[in-house]
């Protein structure tokens, strides 16, 4: 039997994307919600003024809920619709009641990242699914990243001897390109901008490719003329182990698509790679360099993988993103899905270190 789905905010501008990946899992929308408003679902079209994100380009997005049972109250959503999964692209600072009432109720959740807009918002309620035995997830999907997989598989092999650091950046388009109106730039809402919309990225799959989580942040913003929010930041961290690490996020680009690069520096091996693929891209692969230190690879101890991502079926992102959905669902019955309630916690826990750390004008400890 299909999965039932109960969809919280849909006018989210990751909507359609992922009614796409709801289409091609054969998930069953059976209800929608836009907080507050009753939503028409014949009025449902792709969002295709939005020049910041990639949509269905046309798709006829009002197919896929047809039969929904429309609802203005997500709370009522999740106690009462006939759902297995409910699925939230909304704001931040309402998100973790809602996903409390789910658990409450025995709905298991996945949710746009990072979830709240701070740990202690989501600590008590990650304790309550947990007892639950309910499945809370974050949209946290470079674990799923072909080459993010392939480096952790290193690590965790002893590949690179002992790391000494790791580099981040991952830039996006200038505040510009986007719809400043939308409460994600509104500190109200989400509490930060770049660092906290773009950046949970790789504040997680940094520390998750080293399987070492971040211990100590110190962290400097700009902040947007356009919104306020923070436009971008710089941070230094250090993991548990002692592994140091600088992340470079923000609102940078003058053109649509990302500026990424990730590097590791070990003992015996290093490597670099922009990590990140979409369908703007102007590269046809992913490069892995990998240079090594190993008798083994004496011949040539400088070696380069290029992945060549697939779009078939997920055009908008690239099908590593659809392969985090599919892991989601194949796995929420049973809590085995590539990130749970926790992580989204410990990213918070980061998060409120590096806005912590700006204010203080210092190193603060991840969890303090």
């Amino acid at each position: 039997m299909s999965t039932k789905i109960g969809y919280v905010g849909v006018d989210h501008h990751h909507r359609d994307p992922y009614f796409t990946v709801a289409s091609g899992l054969d998930l069953d929308v059976t209800a929608v919600c836009e907080p507050g408003r009753d939503v028409d679902l014949d009025s449902l079209t792709a969002m295709d003024d939005r020049p910041d994100e990639i949509t269905t380009e046309g798709g006829d997005v009002a197919d896929l809920v047809a039969d929904a049972t429309v609802y203005e109250d997500p709370h009522r959503l999740a106690a009462e619709a006939d759902i297995d999964v409910v699925w939230i692209t909304y704001r931040s600072d309402e998100t973790p009641a809602i996903i409390e009432t789910a658990v409450e109720n025995g709905v298991h959740a996945v949710s746009e990242k990072p979830i709240a807009r701070t740990a202690a918002d989501l600590e008590g309620i990650a304790e309550k699914a947990n007892e639950a035995g309910v499945t809370v997830s974050p949209t946290l999907y470079y674990r799923t990243n072909p080459v993010a997989m392939d480096i952790r598989d290193r690590v965790t092999d002893g590949f690179f001897g002992d790391i000494w650091t790791v580099q981040g950046r991952f830039n996006a388009s200038q505040l510009s390109f986007r719809d400043t109106d939308h409460y994600i730039y509104d500190a109200e809402v989400s509490r930060g901008g770049a660092l906290q919309w773009i950046g949970p990225h790789w504040l997680d799959a940094m520390p998750w490719m080293l399987d070492d989580p971040i211990a100590r942040v110190n962290a400097s913003f700009h902040d947007a003329e356009e919104a306020d929010v923070d436009a971008g930041a710089v941070l230094q961290f250090e993991t548990e182990s002692g592994t140091l690490g600088t992340y470079h996020t923000g609102y940078y680009l003058s053109d649509r698509g990302k500026d990424t690069h990730f590097g590791l520096y070990g003992t015996d091996a290093q490597a670099q790679t922009p990590l990140h693929h979409d369908s703007l891209q102007h590269e046809p692969t992913i490069p892995l360099e990998i240079t090594s230190e190993d008798p083994d690879w004496s011949a040539a101890p400088k070696r380069t993988v290029q992945y060549e991502c697939t779009y078939d079926r997920f055009p908008a992102w690239g099908d590593f993103v659809y392969d985090y959905f599919e892991a989601f669902f194949e796995g929420y019955e049973t809590g085995d899905v590539p990130a749970t309630v926790d992580d989204a916690v410990q990213l918070l826990r980061v998060l409120d270190a590096a806005y912590d750390s700006a204010d203080r004008d210092e190193w603060v400890s991840v969890g303090d």
